[in-house]
């Protein structure tokens, strides 16, 4: 599903994030990247819906090198990859509803497609009770809900998740987890980038750690000893 070939980046103010990784993460897997803050998880991330080049190797998704995709292909790529990161980036002014529909919007999805999809989306993550209320009106668990259903009402086959629980405490931290576990156990491939020590070990998934931009172990079923 996502396979890593001898990948390097390297930023322009010289900034090395990531260093020779190779790494293959199946289909239907749950995978923890751990390490201290500015060690490459959100680099290598970044490479899968292609926010970022490798400034060399192969970065494959569903068989596909994501770096050689021509500018137009690059939406087609990010309908199939969901996205959620610690602050939400939720629309102030849109209600719960709107802001998981905004986007089915962007990529012209029918009215009727949407309003089938965005309901179905909400009842999953536990919010069906909230589609017409606004961000200030949630808490940060119910935000963060919201930013989960936004990336699955596409149905992507994966779903990459950048510090989903840096902002909560650890009884909502966990909620959130266990969310991401449901969704896994509907086949969705999800690898999330983390540093709580906490819901990794408690989860006993694969856990990838990253040092220096490399990886310095990748365990299955592992727990956070970085």
């Amino acid at each position: 599903m996502i396979r890593f070939v001898d990948v390097s980046l390297a930023y322009p103010n010289g900034t090395v994030a990531l260093r020779n990784i190779d790494l293959a993460i199946e289909k239907g897997e749950f995978v923890f990247l751990v390490g201290p803050s500015g060690m490459g998880k959100s680099s290598l991330l970044k490479l899968v819906y292609r926010e970022e080049r490798p400034s060399r190797g192969q970065v494959l998704v569903a068989g596909r090198d994501v770096s050689r995709l021509s500018r137009k292909q690059v939406p087609a790529l990010r309908r199939s990859v969901g996205v959620i990161f610690q602050d939400f980036r939720l629309l102030p002014q849109r209600t719960v509803s709107e802001n998981v529909g905004f986007a089915l919007d962007v990529i012209g999805c029918p009215k009727r497609e949407k309003h089938r999809r965005v309901p179905r989306a909400l009842d999953l993550v536990g919010l069906s009770h909230k589609a017409d209320a606004y961000p200030d009106e949630l808490s940060g668990g119910e935000q963060q809900r919201v930013s989960i259903a936004r990336a699955l009402v596409n149905n992507p086959p994966i779903l990459l998740a950048d510090e989903p629980t840096g902002n909560l405490d650890p009884e909502t931290s966990w909620t959130i987890m266990q969310l991401l576990a449901k969704i896994n156990v509907k086949g969705t491939t999800v690898v999330v980038a983390t540093h709580d020590r906490d819901v990794v070990d408690r989860m006993s998934r694969r856990v990838v750690t990253l040092d220096q931009g490399s990886i310095k172990d990748d365990r299955e079923r592992g727990a956070y000893d970085a």
